[in-house]
């Protein structure tokens, strides 16, 4: 019984929500009256649509070094998610925030750390699937950036 909570877990965290949920999340940067926005779980195609339109969003990895990617996001800083506590100071203030992951499952816990330490992050958000990072480099490459 245990074990089937824990699969059913694991695949609740790792189903992304669907492209007619990801259409609705339109995102606005607050204004200084606003308070955090808060994305939540974005899938791969959301959240690269999200990181095409704020061009200026950090973007973190959050996997520990064993798992980190070995091609990752251009730009993108690497603090994994079991360092969060003490290192969320690096992410720069001010602008939006994606983190990722191999699959959205880490990215949870950084998430929810950076909720509470850095109100001053206007957009939060994290991937829930795989990363689109093939996808966004060739974009970023074409830009010029």
């Amino acid at each position: 019984m245990k074990k089937s909570l824990a699969l059913l877990a694991a695949l609740i965290a790792l189903t992304p929500i669907s492209a007619k949920d990801s259409a609705k999340q339109e995102v606005a940067m607050p204004t200084q009256n606003q308070s955090q926005k808060k994305l939540g779980g974005l899938t791969p195609e959301a959240a690269l649509e999200f990181l095409k339109k704020n061009p200026d969003a950090v973007i973190v990895e959050v996997n520990t070094d064993y798992w980190k990617l070995k091609t990752g996001f251009i730009g993108a800083i690497h603090i994994p998610h079991d360092q969060m506590e003490r290192r969320y100071g690096e992410i720069p203030a001010g602008r939006p925030v994606i983190l990722h992951c191999g699959a959205g499952v880490v990215s949870v816990p950084a998430y929810e750390t950076l909720l509470e330490k850095r109100p001053d992050i206007p957009v939060l958000g994290y991937i829930a699937g795989r990363p689109p990072v093939a996808e966004y480099n060739e974009w970023k490459k074409a830009q010029g950036r």
